[in-house]
């Protein structure tokens, strides 16, 4: 019972929702065998948690030149679009 009261004191920096809905929309993702999605979703979650973890740092170093946001967000999508396609284009 003790365990389960330390596990209270923890501080993650991920919101616990957004762990829960990761695990859930994998476990979806593993049960319906779609490998794809399954890596699709884990590349979104990693790619916002990483934004959303070092926003501050990634802002500080660009301070006024909105140059380095725009770069992550834009190869971000980017990277996005050519896995939705590969999704759809698939050769067996």
């Amino acid at each position: 019972m003790d365990a389960l009261l330390n596990l209270g004191a923890v501080n993650l920096p991920i919101p616990a929702w957004q762990m829960a809905l990761y695990i859930g929309l994998t476990s979806l993702s593993i049960i319906w065998r779609k490998t794809r999605c399954c890596l699709l979703t884990t590349y979104v979650f990693v790619f916002y948690w990483g934004y959303y973890r070092f926003s501050r740092d990634l802002l500080t170093v660009a301070s006024t030149d909105t140059t380095a946001q725009s770069a992550y967000i834009g190869f971000g999508l980017v990277l996005i679009t050519f896995t939705l396609i590969s999704l759809f284009y698939e050769e067996r």
